[in-house]
């Protein structure tokens, strides 16, 4: 709030309108009421166009990975009634395997959070399959276990661009070394390295 006048009886403010940032994707899509967001391929689709105009090295995720696979997990009322519940908002399954992206969504998490949280966990489980990166020591950074992520249009805009260019506090990577003797039948899979769930303190 901005401060411009006063007189013996009143005070007079004006609301000083937010600067919009800047960003290389356009995103009136996810705001248009038309705007299916149970369509999850569709962020998909947008993280792959912002990666393309948002990193150096200009990354076309669409031609590196070829099997992309995104979907709902549901609880049943019954177990939801009862207390049961999905104890994760979401996680990616195949964090070290370039060709391949796996992301689980807990339905009723997703039905409770607002388009720039959706991104924020999109771009999170994308962040973990995709780039291989790590959780963030920062709850302000898309990267974080249990972050409450940004509601905002510019909140989303600033989080995501530290996520692009790798200035996020804590920034490491996945230890992906198990994965070639997966492959080559050397071991069995490492569940934790697997399954990268992260917490339903997301909201």
């Amino acid at each position: 709030m901005f401060f411009i006048g006063c007189d013996k009886n009143s005070l007079v403010y004006e609301e000083i309108p937010q600067e919009i940032l800047f960003s290389c994707i356009d995103y009136s899509k996810v705001t248009d009421p038309n705007f299916d967001s149970d369509d999850l391929y569709a962020f998909w689709d947008i993280f792959v166009a912002d990666a393309k105009c948002s990193m150096t090295s200009n990354p076309d995720y669409d031609k590196l990975n070829t099997e992309v696979n995104i979907f709902y997990e549901y609880e049943s009322d019954a177990l939801f009634a009862s207390g049961q519940v999905l104890d994760y908002g979401a996680y990616a399954a195949t964090s070290c395997d370039d060709s391949r992206v796996r992301v689980g969504i807990a339905f009723r998490y997703w039905s409770d959070i607002n388009i720039w949280q959706k991104l924020g966990l999109m771009y999170h489980e994308f962040g973990h399959d995709v780039l291989r990166y790590g959780h963030s020591s920062n709850p302000n950074d898309i990267m974080h276990p249990s972050s409450p992520f940004a509601s905002t249009y510019n909140g989303f805009i600033e989080s995501k661009n530290r996520f692009f260019e790798k200035k996020f506090d804590g920034l490491r990577y996945l230890d992906c070394s198990w994965y070639e003797d997966y492959i080559n039948g050397v071991s069995e899979p490492d569940l934790p390295h697997l399954l990268h769930d992260c917490s339903i303190d997301h909201n």
